[in-house]
């Protein structure tokens, strides 16, 4: 079974555009944008819809020196 994790949620207002069928494919992009720069921003979205990537499994040779990163953060 796949474990499901959790996305952080964006602080203001904003509005999911769905790329697909599922509906757990989407991004969300605030709505404080200007009319026409949503709107194009939307169909740039979109149009490149299969250059998302979902999970790590859609991208097998990517090299985890790439992908891999490190948080600095007080542990205390």
């Amino acid at each position: 079974a796949t474990k499901e994790i959790p996305r952080p949620i964006p602080d203001g207002d904003f509005e999911l555009v769905p790329l697909g069928e599922d509906p757990n494919r989407g991004v969300k992009i605030g709505i404080g944008l200007p009319d026409l720069a949503r709107k194009q921003l939307k169909a740039c979205l979109r149009e490149n819809a299969d250059l998302f990537a979902w999970s790590a499994a859609e991208m097998p040779d990517l090299d985890p020196e790439v992908a891999c990163h490190q948080l600095t953060i007080d542990p205390s």
